[in-house]
């Protein structure tokens, strides 16, 4: 059972306003204001089951878009990219940082040679989830899309049932993929030195680039996979899982029980509503009803917005993402469903957000999410 937990922003309307979010209109435009191109457009959606118009400015659009199937989307503080190559399936996850840009100057014929012309983030694949039988070669195809992320699920070949599916968004503490039918597989483009089991369902993996993860099995109502499961030491697990496999990157040793203890709070879905009293909600969606806090981070300027003492920036150890600065990992109490109610806040001006029930408080704009 899914549970679910609120955000809610004090916005003032006129009296008598429905829901800003209601269409206002469902027929296509007028022609003759709006034509349409005289030729195919250049990058006509590709990938993708979801109806509908197409956002243009997100994270994911590479993903959305033939030319862009193979390159990066930057979730951040984790850069994905998926790679059929070997005919597995195989969704790798880098983590370079800001301090690992490299960048490129001008000259006098451009921007001037003492000035940045641009920069890129090299796209290592510390760790990847993947799996031991192989895939169609459709690659990802996008199932779900929303304003803060999107479903992107892989599948097995025709008729044998399997899949994965990576809910990805903004500002995810872990990787995240529900298998079906696949046996779990940890890819690296480094060596793998390390799968040591830590407990059930909890492992600790280390590459020769001395990046170490932690990696999860949960089943699908939240509990840790128990002591049937096992990785080897290339990575496999010792049979097919159905469940969620996630990972984590640890940069200090005291992160490991932090990460561990919000690891069965998995994030699948983030709304924004806008109600007719007035207020905008941002409903987040957990996989299962666990009695755990959902973590995830936060710019510098988000965290400048957190209000109240119902939530906790934790001690994990601020990850650098490839742009932007420093992220914190934040974490908010889970309301089971049904329990978070919308209500107006007596001194929350414009742009202030609430998250109801015994959940976490901030202050944001309307088109800020956590991450």
């Amino acid at each position: 059972m899914a549970a679910w937990f609120i955000v809610v922003l004090s916005v003032p309307l006129a009296a008598g306003d429905n829901s800003l979010l209601h269409p206002l209109a469902l027929e296509r435009p007028d022609a003759s204001v709006f034509p349409l191109p005289a030729q195919a457009r250049h990058l006509p959606p590709f990938g993708t089951e979801v109806d509908g118009a197409k956002a243009t400015n997100k994270f994911w659009a590479n993903w959305v878009v033939e030319e862009g199937r193979e390159l990066s989307i930057h979730a951040m503080p984790y850069v994905l990219r998926y790679d059929a190559s070997t005919g597995q399936p195989n969704m790798k996850v880098s983590r370079a940082s800001s301090d690992a840009r490299v960048m490129q100057y001008g000259d006098s014929e451009t921007n001037g040679g003492e000035k940045i012309r641009y920069y890129f983030s090299p796209f290592v694949s510390e760790f990847g989830l993947s799996a031991l039988e192989v895939a169609s070669q459709e690659g990802q195809t996008i199932v779900k899309e929303g304003l803060f992320g999107v479903h992107a699920e892989v599948r097995g070949p025709s008729g044998t049932g399997r899949k994965i599916l990576f809910p990805i968004y903004s500002g995810m503490a872990y990787v995240s993929g529900f298998y079906t039918g696949f046996t779990p597989k940890i890819s690296s483009d480094r060596a793998l030195l390390v799968v040591e089991r830590v407990s059930n369902g909890i492992w600790r993996l280390l590459n020769n680039g001395g990046k170490e993860f932690r990696l999860y099995a949960l089943d699908a109502s939240g509990a840790f996979a128990d002591e049937s499961f096992d990785f080897t030491a290339q990575g496999t697990m010792t049979k097919a899982f159905e469940g969620w496999i996630r990972l984590a990157e640890v940069q200090a040793p005291e992160d490991r029980d932090i990460l561990d203890f919000h690891a069965a709070a998995v994030l699948v879905d983030w709304h924004l509503e806008l109600e007719a009293d007035g207020l905008i909600t941002y409903r987040f969606t957990k996989d299962a009803a666990v009695p755990k806090q959902v973590l995830h981070f936060a710019y510098a300027h988000h965290q400048k917005l957190l209000a109240g003492n119902t939530q906790v920036v934790t001690q994990l150890t601020p990850l650098a993402p490839p742009t932007k600065g420093l992220m914190k990992g934040v974490a908010g109490a889970n309301c089971s469903a049904g329990q978070g109610v919308s209500q107006n806040v007596p001194g929350l001006g414009l742009g202030q957000v609430v998250i109801h029930g015994p959940d976490w408080v901030r202050t944001s704009s309307a088109s800020h999410g956590c991450g």
